[in-house]
This record gives C-alpha cells, structure tokens and sequence, in this order.
C-alpha cells in the first residue's frame, strides 16, 4: 500500500467507558504530542536494541542494504511520526518546555552503513559464547547516544525518531534499532521493529495495525479533574537532571559497575514460581504471583544479600517496577506512544536476608495491584503534567544505587523474533551496554522458546559477591 494510498478513517476508541470518535489525519504530526508521560526530560534519549543474525549465503550485503533502505522509507512515510524529527520548545529557566514531533525531510542516507569485518570478533564467536554484553562495542554498533546520555537535536544534527544502522562482521550482520524515547516505550520500540520486519517480508502493513501505531495521543490518558484528589507521587521528585545532576549516579569515583546478562530459562522460571507460591511467608490477600514477581523478588533478594555486611539491617530498600499502562485506558497492545508508570516497594535489608522468597514475590504482587489500577495512571499522568520543570521528575525519583533497585520487564512481549525476509529469525536480542546505572534490571526475551534474558548494572564487588551464592548459580546463568 503506497503512502498516497493512505486515506484518513474514523477511529473509535473506547477511554474510561467514554467513546471518541475522531477522523484520522496520520499526517497531522500535532496528533502524536503527548500530552503527560512523554514530556519527561529523563526521556530525551535514544533507546537502542540490536538484533544478531548470522550472513545469509545466498543474500548479499548490497541486497540488505538495500531492503533495510527501502523498508525504513516505507516505514518513515507510512507511520509519518517516524519520519518526524523531536524538538524542544519553549525551555527556559524553571520550565523544561515541551517535546514535539515535526516534520522534517528524510534523511539523505535512509540508514547508516557500517562494516567491522576486521575490527570487531567473528559471528562464530558471538554465537558460541551467546553474546554477551562484554563483547559489544556500543560506540560502533549505534549511529546515536544510548540512554541515559541525552541526545541534542539541532538543524544540522536533527533527532529523528527512529534510526536504523547495520553493521557486517565476518559471518554475520548486526542491525541497531533505535528509537527516541519521548515517542515511546518499549512496545513502541518493539513495533518499528516489527514493521521493519514486515517490510522485509515483502507484505503490506495492515490497516489495523496502522490505525494503532498512528493513534492520536493527544487525549489519551484523561487527567483528573480538580475535584479529584491526587495521589502522593513525591518519591519520583529527585534535583534537576542536568550535567553536573545526571539521571545515573554514580555510587563513588573508585567503584567500578558493569551490565550483565543472567539469563533465567524456561525450567528455572518454573521452579523459581514454585517456590514463590509456597504458602509459608505467603500473604493470604493476594490471589496469585506471576513468573516476573518470582524473579524481581529472587533478584532483589540476592542482589541485597550481597550489600547487607555494609549497612544496617534496618535500611529500607526500593524496588521500582514499570507497569504497562495500555490495558487500563482501554488501548490495544500495539499503541506505540509512553504508556509507563510505576510501582515501588520497600523492604528492609533485614526482611529482605532473613525472609522467605513467598513473603518478597507476594510483597511486591500485593503493591502491584494496589497501583495498577487506571486512578493510580490518571493521577500520575496529571503530576507530570502538572509540574512546570520535568527533569525534576523520573520513575525512580531519589534514586540510590546503593540500596535501591529500579527494574522494567519485555520478558512476555509478543513477536520480538520475527522474521526478516531473507535474513530470516534473530540469535539474539541485545540492549547494548551505556554508562554504567547501577542498581537496574531489565527483563528481555531471551530466545524464541521462552528463556529471559535479565540485563543487570552491578558494581564488581556485588557481581563477585553474587557469583559465590550457591542459590544464585542454580537458578542463573551468567552470560556476561
């Protein structure tokens, strides 16, 4: 379907038991300005994911080049939020101003084109040793700044929405998605990756997921009105995120984190949920645990046990978990806009070393249903709106490395290893390691079967500490 062909067409969409009916412009970029949770300055990033797969033999590399440039142009004009560039208006002293998506014309060089046949190791090597983070090189693989280093748009370095770079090595080729966050979370991310994919299969993109990906954003999540109390949302303030205050602190000049993969498989989700469920410790007013609140609780437990010689037994940890809001304003699961908010609980290092994995998993279960909840969304959308200066606000807010953990989990997102033509299906999905944010876990597909792929920021002497646990090594492995 060529992008003259795209005709506007009324859109029903159902929010809070109220029906909007509005006629579709996709071209009209003002409709895709999110009104609330986009707005955050921690989000003026790029989000990078990468994709690994092995040299077709009977596709060569002009051939990629030229269906990955042919499919991100269909992309850019059919989704034309993704064509858009991100600009800033109206920042000044006090205000962070707003972010917006306006047209701009694309790119000269529709992706960027890299070859490191001699510079970087071979496929071969990546696929024996499951590629792990310790062998990508970030500033290579990516065409921009990775999260949390923020991005700086300008007329002659425009901050596109979406970039696109592949890279050859010998025997394989690594694409980089990458994706500016104000636009969207990871199942925004995930969708220009799944239309890329798409593209490369030679099919039309389906009407109805266009209509989902070019929904307008603008009245998306409705704001409480002034009769409606709002709910405390202090613990996410935190000084302006600025240079000399960035979103990742870090815990002291000599102390030295890095990322790591900990993939859990299938057979020790299982065991680890078992264990979870257990009615010791359990707290009877919560119905069920899922397989993210067994490993949130395992991780949070042990990356804890690890610290607890260091400070008192009553310190009070928080784990921070990110809660997709889709469901809740009644948005199909492929709106690609900032649908995030958070969870938090707090345990002390004490009841976090002595307590049974049941009474953690059921712990963090019990706070999840009490904030999932479209109140808890809507008053959260309204303090972010309603605070003038967004850097002053972030999901983890007072965030500290030493005793905290801030965690996110893709682990159940549908159709992140699709095929991509003759490139065929991924070996691996990666989020390339950036400056070092200890004290965060994030949870990814780990392969197409079901494992998970934990990506955690340890400090050396937590990572060592962790690797001696017995418990740990029989639940994990490390894949660096």
């Amino acid at each position: 379907m060529a992008s003259d062909k795209i005709k506007p067409k009324t859109t029903v969409l159902e929010i809070n038991n109220e029906k909007l009916y509005t006629m579709d412009d996709y071209s009209d970029l003002a409709r895709y300005q999110d009104q609330a949770l986009g707005q955050l300055t921690m989000l003026q990033v790029y989000s990078h994911i990468l994709y690994f797969f092995p040299m077709p033999h009977d596709f060569s590399r002009d051939e990629i080049i030229s269906e990955l440039e042919a499919a991100i142009t269909k992309v850019r004009q059919q989704v034309p939020w993704m064509g858009a560039r991100v600009i800033n208006v109206g920042k000044k002293e006090g205000n962070s101003g707003t972010y917006r998506p306006v047209a701009c014309p694309l790119p000269e060089q529709a992706i960027d084109i890299a070859d490191y046949t001699d510079e970087i190791p071979p496929y071969a090597t990546f696929q024996a040793r499951k590629a792990p983070l310790s062998m990508i090189d970030t500033e290579r693989l990516t065409p921009v700044s990775c999260f949390p280093m923020k991005f700086e748009d300008s007329d002659e370095h425009p901050a596109h929405v979406v970039r696109l770079q592949v890279s050859f090595i010998r025997g394989g080729v690594i694409i980089d998605f990458a994706f500016q966050h104000n636009m969207g979370d990871a199942s925004g991310h995930f969708g220009f990756v799944k239309l890329i994919a798409t593209a490369m299969r030679g099919e039309e993109f389906p009407p109805a997921f266009l209509e989902k990906a070019n929904l307008d954003r603008r009245n998306i999540i409705p704001l409480l009105k002034p009769h409606e109390k709002m709910l405390d949302h202090s613990h996410h303030k935190r000084p302006p995120v600025s240079d000399s205050t960035p979103l990742s602190t870090p815990l002291a000049l000599n102390v030295k984190a890095r990322y790591h993969i900990f993939r859990f498989t299938v057979a020790s989700m299982a065991k680890l949920k078992y264990l979870a469920s257990q009615r010791e410790g359990f707290d009877p007013d919560v119905p069920f645990i899922s397989t993210d609140d067994a490993i949130c609780a395992f991780c949070w437990k042990h990356f804890i046990a690890v610290r607890t010689g260091r400070l008192p037994p009553d310190t009070k940890s928080r784990l921070g978990r990110q809660i997709d809001g889709r469901k809740l304003v009644g948005l199909p699961p492929d709106y690609m806009g900032e649908m995030a908010h958070t969870m938090n609980a707090w345990m002390t290092f004490g009841e976090l070393a002595e307590a049974p994995l049941s009474t953690i998993a059921s712990t963090l279960r019990k706070r999840l249903n009490e904030t999932n909840n479209l109140y808890h969304l809507r008053s959260f959308a309204t303090f972010i709106a309603n605070e003038p200066d967004k850097s002053t606000v972030t999901y983890a807010g007072k965030f500290d490395p030493a005793v905290d953990l801030g965690s996110s989990s893709i682990r159940t997102l549908s159709g992140v290893f699709p095929e991509f033509g003759k490139l065929g299906r991924p070996d691996f999905i990666r989020r390339p390691p950036s400056v070092p944010f200890p004290g965060t876990l994030v949870l990814y597909p780990g392969t197409p079967e079901g494992d998970c792929d934990g990506v955690a920021c340890l400090t050396d002497a937590d990572f060592e500490a962790l690797s001696a646990n017995p418990e740990w090594n029989e639940f994990v492995e490390h894949i660096g």
